[in-house]
């Protein structure tokens, strides 16, 4: 018996067990690397919200004084905020703020000059911005 080749019972089991150690350690890297991405697929969509939601501010369409949070598509919020910079200033700080649906949130700032907007109900100008 001392002349046979083959591996022992023993060396196969060992085998088995460093093979599925290697194979968990795999899949948790899967595991985690999937997490990843779609963490990140979902910072990505906040950021893009917020430049939409900054792009029109800037063009008007939206009304920064009393403008509600919107509902967004995949249970993303957004919301606008105006307020003085500094006094003497005659600047503004808008902030568009993009809550996420697992609990994050994204705030963009842009400092601006309000502009005057003409007012249906009155017939002095307003600002906006």
């Amino acid at each position: 018996m001392t002349g046979e080749r083959g591996l022992t019972l023993l060396e196969v089991l060992v085998a088995l067990v460093v093979l599925t150690l290697v194979g968990l350690g795999y899949l948790q890297l899967l595991h985690q690397s999937h997490r990843l991405v779609a963490s990140s697929r979902e910072w990505s969509d906040a950021v893009v919200y917020a430049e939409d939601g900054m792009e029109r501010a800037k063009l008007g369409s939206v009304s920064l004084r009393r403008a509600p949070a919107e509902s967004l598509p995949g249970g993303f919020r957004r919301e606008f905020t105006r307020r003085p910079w500094q006094p003497g200033s005659g600047l503004v700080l808008v902030t568009v703020t993009v809550s996420l649906p697992e609990g994050g949130r994204f705030e963009l700032y842009r400092l601006a000059r309000p502009r005057p907007v003409a007012r249906a109900d009155s017939a002095s100008p307003g600002e906006d911005w």
